[in-house]
């Protein structure tokens, strides 16, 4: 078997001949053992030593294993914790796993048993680790993205605009009307690509925690109405009914008006690439006791059942028909990072050939 020097194990039982086994079972794989009859005791020398694995007997005298479990779980986040005991259940098992126990073993357990479980503990902890290896390296990644984006790709974005508009000042008598066609492409596509690099930003700003965000009391009311008045002349101009219902005295939330106005505009602005001439949009708000809740809704061609779970993941577009102009894929990915900054959340009910339904809800603001 292979050995584990480096791997330190910890038992808090209150048997003797349970820790003299465990001990002697696993300093024969190789790892490095120790052992407490106190609960207050085990707790201190998890806290010195920073054990790879420990295994903790849930009836302990004075002290309870689930709250050593509890503890040591908050405490020490990257102990793999395994519960021992002779009065096994699967509701003292499910209790102890919610309070971040990894693994269960059952007494009595031969020595077999307890070195299996504590290589599948150390095992864990090392995927654990390699997969916060990975996150750190994404971040790092993401950093030095958001830093590229910044410099070289805005700036000459901002100078072939400028270069456009010159070149209409100068020569807008002359160029005949498929070259005026091709730069008002070039600009659409200029655009476009600028609004992927705000989105993007956006977004990874969200993820480190730069986003500015002044939360504030605020009626969402107000940020309802001014998203529809900035959509009302794209609905008008593709022929599509935007409609309203707001509830009376809606309850306060706590919030930051400007981004939630960039949700609604985003969620009703792909409302309007989806729903064909004639079709409605109707956006609503109301509340129970504790929540406030908007919901945008279209008659659009609506969304397959099979792609509704990734609509939320970035760059993700669900292609269609009635589509009237591509998007950066990224506007609901913004919207729910959004919505998940102000405590709320962010769902979506859809039929294909009826429409689409997302529905936010965040917490009411309970005011003296």
């Amino acid at each position: 078997m292979q050995q584990n020097v480096a791997s330190h194990v910890l038992i808090i039982d209150d048997e003797e001949s349970i820790l003299d086994g465990c001990r002697q079972a696993l300093e024969k794989s190789g790892y490095s053992v120790t052992t407490s009859a106190d609960g207050a005791a085990g707790i201190k020398l998890a806290r010195d030593i920073k054990p790879e694995v420990a295994f903790i007997d849930l009836k302990m005298p004075n002290c309870s294993g689930m709250d050593i479990i509890e503890l040591l779980s908050r405490d020490l986040p990257d102990i793999v914790l395994i519960v021992i005991t002779g009065y096994a259940s699967i509701v003292s098992a499910v209790e102890a796993m919610k309070k971040g126990a990894y693994d269960y073993l059952p007494k009595p357990f031969t020595p077999d048993q307890i070195r299996a479980v504590t290589k599948r503990g150390i095992e864990h902890l090392q995927l654990k680790r390699e997969a916060d290896s990975l996150r750190e390296e994404k971040a790092r990644m993401e950093k030095s993205f958001i830093t590229f984006v910044s410099h070289e790709m805005r700036s000459p974005l901002v100078t072939i605009q400028q270069y456009i508009e010159s070149l209409k000042l100068i020569a807008a008598d002359t160029l005949k009307s498929d070259a005026v066609e091709i730069i008002s492409r070039c600009e659409k596509r200029l655009q476009s690509l600028q609004d992927l690099i705000e989105h993007w930003l956006d977004l990874s700003r969200i993820e480190n925690g730069t986003f500015s965000e002044a939360k504030l009391p605020m009626d969402l009311t107000e940020a309802l109405v001014r998203s529809m008045d900035e959509m009302c002349p794209v609905c008008q101009r593709r022929e599509i009914i935007l409609e309203s219902d707001y509830k009376e005295n809606l309850p306060r939330v706590l919030g930051d008006q400007e981004s939630l106005i960039r949700v609604f505009s985003n969620i009703i602005g792909n409302a309007t690439k989806y729903t064909p001439p004639g079709g409605k949009i109707f956006v609503k708000s109301d509340y129970d006791d504790y929540y406030v809740y908007v919901s945008i809704a279209d008659t659009g061609q609506g969304i397959p059942q099979d792609k509704l779970p990734f609509i939320f993941e970035p760059f993700y577009r669900v292609r269609g028909k009635e589509e009237r102009q591509k998007g950066s894929g990224l506007g609901l990915t913004f919207s729910k990072k959004i919505l998940e900054a102000h405590d709320g959340r962010i769902e979506v009910s859809s039929k294909v050939g009826e429409g689409t339904i997302f529905t936010m809800k965040f917490p009411r603001l309970f005011e003296l």
